[in-house]
């Protein structure tokens, strides 16, 4: 693959999406809408961003790991997500009116799970999305 494609096939949407989870966790509360009305909508959100940003980002590693353990595999991005999941969830507190939930870092452990579950099925599926 060359690095044009790379760049713009992997490298890209793993950056943008990363990007999103950042500002979208990181604004302050005030200037986002209150999902407070439907239960269980913040939780979803957590876990949908941090499924996709594990999904982009299994891609991009995927690239150089060459060949592929399985074991090696799982591990790196099983201690990855369980590190980004905490440290996103202690930066949010940082924010105004935001703050540190055991159950935010569950929704973003659970969405980092499956979104690596997710890239390894596809993978060992040889499918053109991984």
């Amino acid at each position: 693959m060359n690095k044009k494609k790379y760049f713009s096939e992997r490298l890209l949407p793993a950056i943008m999406w990363s990007l999103i989870l950042a500002w979208l966790i990181l604004s302050p509360g005030n200037k986002l809408p209150d999902v407070s009305k439907v239960p269980g909508l913040d939780k979803i959100g957590h876990f949908g961003l941090f499924a996709g940003v594990l999904f982009f980002w299994n891609r991009v590693w995927n690239h150089f790991q060459k060949p592929f353990s399985k074991s090696k595999f799982i591990t790196n991005h099983l201690v990855l997500g369980i590190i980004f999941a905490i440290l996103v969830e202690w930066l949010q507190q940082l924010a105004p009116y935001r703050a540190f939930d055991l159950f935010d870092i569950a929704a973003n452990l659970l969405g980092s799970a499956v979104g690596t579950i997710c890239f390894y099925i596809l993978y060992k599926k040889k499918s053109k999305l991984v």
